[in-house]
């Protein structure tokens, strides 16, 4: 009788096992995956400070979701954008700037020329707005 709950609880364990081991390979790889944008680091953080150098900035606010998307591009690289926060309640805010300057939308980006697009820009969009030159994938 012993024998056999050994081997049930032995069978148990292996099966719990198998299936952490499957959930935390699956975990990895959409990770990965995710991180795989072919850029290097390097190459972003470079163009987010010509971004910077060349005078273009993003307004936007903490809760808007297409600035989630637009940081999300840059990842760590963002903290090197002029962003500003327009709404009172956000952090480091700005809100009579952008009332002042009639930002309605966001992200609004505004670009040396004085021009603004609103909307999610690719890289190669920005760059050829501002005057740099986008990271290439690798």
């Amino acid at each position: 009788m012993k024998n056999k709950n050994k081997t049930k609880k032995s069978g148990s364990i292996k099966y719990i096992l198998v299936v952490v081991l499957v959930i935390a390979a699956i975990i990895i790889f959409t990770l990965l995956k995710k991180e795989g944008s072919g850029y290097s680091r390097e190459s972003i953080d470079n163009f987010a400070k010509c971004l910077t150098e060349k005078g273009t900035l993003m307004y936007g606010t903490f809760w808007c979701p297409k600035c989630a998307e637009q940081k999300k591009m840059f990842g760590s690289s963002f903290q090197f954008i002029n962003s500003v926060e327009c709404d009172a309640r956000g952090e480091n805010e700005q809100s009579q700037l952008c009332i002042e300057k009639n930002v309605e939308k966001y992200p609004d980006w505004q670009f040396p020329d004085g021009s603004r697009v609103v909307g999610i820009l690719s890289f190669e969009e920005l760059g050829a707005k501002a005057g740099c030159t986008p990271p290439q994938k690798s």
